[in-house]
């Protein structure tokens, strides 16, 4: 936890919930944003799971995982259990559902030209935004960052919309 804190600015207090803890949509996006910032770069993953074999608890088990995306002023997070598998296998899981995620989540950022310009054009200072009032139990977190003069951001909840039942995972197109 104090590289994520170190490297990507992840607060401490996303560590600190009984419900998010080290392993929630929170500190993914948090992670994502801070990798986002840190590079430069117009996409950015954040990945935090349990792999395994040891470090489960009562509500989290081995093979969990949450990945944020961020492409643009859009974010995307979800979560996903794997199972029981073993650590490499895990591993393996969490980083092919990333880059699943990843495309998702370009396939949806606005291709509006003013958008993209003003998103390469921002401080990065700018760049920060409240998931306090999103639902930490959810299994997927997801909507537009809006950029305000002041230094705060804030990510709106769009609602409850079961994507990986619409996605087909094993389509090898």
């Amino acid at each position: 936890n104090e590289s994520k804190m170190r490297e990507l600015g992840v607060e401490k207090t996303a560590f600190d919930s009984d419900d998010a803890g080290a392993v929630s949509h929170e500190v993914a996006i948090q992670m994502a944003q801070g990798a986002k910032f840190q590079s430069d770069s117009n996409v950015s993953i954040g990945i935090t799971g349990i792999a395994g074999p040891g470090g489960s608890t009562s509500n989290k088990e081995v093979g969990r995982v949450h990945v944020a995306v961020i492409a643009g002023d859009y974010f995307l997070s979800r979560r996903m259990d794997f199972g029981d598998n073993d650590r490499l296998d895990n591993k393996k899981s969490f980083a092919a559902f990333a880059l699943r995620l990843t495309l998702e989540a370009l396939d949806r950022v606005d291709e509006n030209e003013a958008v993209v310009e003003e998103a390469l054009n921002r401080d990065a200072s700018e760049g920060s935004f409240d998931t306090s009032q999103l639902d930490p139990s959810s299994e997927e977190w997801e909507g537009s960052l809006e950029w305000q003069k002041s230094p705060r951001t804030v990510a709106e909840d769009i609602g409850k919309v079961d994507l990986a039942s619409l996605t087909d995972w094993d389509s090898e197109e």
